[in-house]
């Protein structure tokens, strides 16, 4: 759901890994856009570890990149959290999304999109890219949240150049000590000189670590109101806000970007989709109609996405886990594009292969990542150009 396709390939940095399971190809991505050129205000305690956010072309780069992830029994905030950081993708999960839905997925080279759609899918909710950031939560909010956001920054526009600078202004947006979501908003709109009308709209509630890259005043007020079901509008000279209910618009355009082939997918999704319109690109597609309904386009054009696979990249494995041996050998081996085998009439090689380990490593060769998980066991490995063979020692 990138809207700020770019044709730019240049040279990449290494993508990290993750837990459950996650194995990717290291390549190298340009993070100029990443360096910071606007200012950060930190509410709460100073963060020591601050995430580079990858953002506009780099965060671009890095969904082209495929990407393999194994869950099992994850607590859907805690590790989707997890993920976010290592990765240096933002991710805001809304409120409403009970944070302790169990999760377990196998995606293998599939786009962060792609990822986080399945998981999307599984939980019955929607996913939608505003700005620099991911939001998943109710469908009714993901499918005009983008949208309305672009809106309010048109309207702002109509308030003369100062008021249109304030509302577009990026800034990234830090807490680390638990805050109160009313107090974060009185204290942002101190920090922009505005004013908030309806502020006790919103309900007493506790946040902590929140975390949110390079993005307009806009976009960081219309996400932390969005978990509410709220939105705002102007008011007087533009220098006051009114806390309204979150109304999706009739009518929304979304542009789906960097798609290695637009014209295939925008037929596809004209058959399916046929009340809405379309404009077509070389890499893009431009769609508007009901927002529900562009909504379910867009992440059926998700599934299209092909991640680039980068001739002459170096394979390399990047994980932090705790999963049976097996299950680790059949996705090292899937990523290599080896077959997996072992004797499966063989007890304690199955009794070994179901045992769990604990592995944490950061961009190690294959026979590495072997050598790791077969350590404290009885069995052995043996790497051919097309297999993977498990014994006994």
């Amino acid at each position: 759901m990138r809207t700020n396709p770019t044709s730019l390939r240049s040279k990449r940095h290494p993508v990290l890994a993750m837990p459950w399971l996650m194995i990717v190809t290291v390549v190298s991505i340009s993070l100029s856009s990443e360096l910071r050129s606007t200012s950060t205000r930190v509410f709460g305690q100073d963060q020591k570890n601050e995430i580079a956010w990858l953002s506009n072309e780099a965060l671009s780069e890095h969904n082209s990149l495929p990407i393999s992830v194994m869950w099992r029994d994850a607590e859907l905030k805690d590790r989707l959290m997890r993920f976010s950081q290592t990765q240096r993708v933002a991710i805001f999960l809304d409120r409403r999304i009970d944070p302790s839905t169990i999760i377990n997925l196998t995606s293998n080279n599939v786009t962060t999109e792609q990822f986080l759609l399945e998981i999307a899918k599984q939980t019955d909710i929607g996913i939608c890219q505003i700005e620099n950031v991911y939001y998943l939560g109710p469908k009714k909010t993901a499918n005009s949240l983008a949208s309305t956001t672009e809106s309010l920054l048109k309207v702002a526009g109509k308030f003369g150049k100062r008021t249109q600078i304030r509302w577009n202004k990026n800034e990234s947006l830090r807490t680390e000590s638990v805050v109160e979501p009313k107090q974060l908003l009185l204290e942002i709109a101190k920090a922009n000189d505005i004013q908030i009308d309806g502020i006790s709209e919103i309900p007493h509630d506790l946040w902590t670590n929140l975390d949110l890259p390079d993005s307009s005043l806009a976009c960081r007020i219309s996400l932390l109101l969005a978990g509410f079901d709220k939105s705002f509008q102007f008011s007087g000279t533009g220098k006051t806000i009114e806390i309204v209910d979150f109304q999706p618009p009739t009518q929304v355009t979304s542009t789906i970007g960097d798609l290695s082939d637009a014209p295939t997918v925008s037929k596809i999704l004209r058959k399916e989709f046929k009340s809405l319109k379309f404009s077509t690109g070389r890499n893009q597609i431009s769609i508007t109609g009901a927002p529900e309904l562009v909504g379910l386009a867009k992440m059926r054009s998700i599934e299209f996405q092909k991640p680039e696979m980068v001739t002459g990249s170096t394979t390399t494995f990047s994980l932090t886990t705790r999963a049976a041996r097996g299950a680790i050998f059949a996705t090292a081996a899937q990523r290599s594009k080896l077959k997996f085998s072992y004797d499966k009439n063989n007890p304690a090689v199955s009794k070994a292969l179901n045992e769990p380990v604990a592995i944490q490593a950061v961009n190690v060769t294959l026979n590495r990542l072997l050598e790791m998980t077969v350590q404290g066991s009885p069995l052995t490995f043996k790497v051919t150009d097309t297999e993977l063979m498990v014994s006994l020692k």
